[in-house]
């Protein structure tokens, strides 16, 4: 036995028309979407400042630091530190020779690097780029 679609209703022009304005709008929705993410990922400061580790420091400064590691204090932006040599293990997993901004703090036989509390103590050293700078002059208040 053949069945007869005689009451199948055909699909009209005008039915598939009907969608193309939820594409059009779907269409500029995406696009304003993914606009915005760009314009995002442009304008957004990556810069991180671990600010927990420049609380509990006693000194911050910026640093030379030279292919084997030895640390040239340039500026003191905060603590009783003057500028010249300084005798600090500087992390070995930090690509050297460098300018960067150091976190320090005093032990028993001078200063280190003040250890972040993620982690396992890691000590983050930041290397003085413009964005940083700019940065650390928000969060110290120069």
């Amino acid at each position: 036995m053949k069945q007869d679609n005689v009451h199948a209703t055909p699909q009209s022009p005008h039915n598939v028309r009907s969608g193309l304005p939820l594409l059009r709008v779907a269409l500029v929705a995406g696009l304003s979407w993914y606009s915005l993410l760009g314009w995002l990922i442009a304008t957004s400061d990556p810069t991180n400042v671990n600010i927990r580790q420049l609380a509990e420091s006693h000194a911050f400064v910026r640093a030379t630091v030279d292919v084997k590691g030895s640390v040239h204090v340039d500026h003191v932006w905060r603590g009783d530190l003057e500028p010249g040599p300084l005798d600090v293990a500087f992390p070995e997993a930090v690509s050297k020779p460098g300018d960067f901004f150091i976190p320090l703090r005093r032990n028993a036989t001078g200063w280190e690097i003040t250890p972040a509390r993620i982690g396992n103590g890691v000590r983050l050293v930041y290397p003085a780029s413009d964005a940083v700078v700019s940065r650390m002059h928000e969060l110290l208040g120069e």
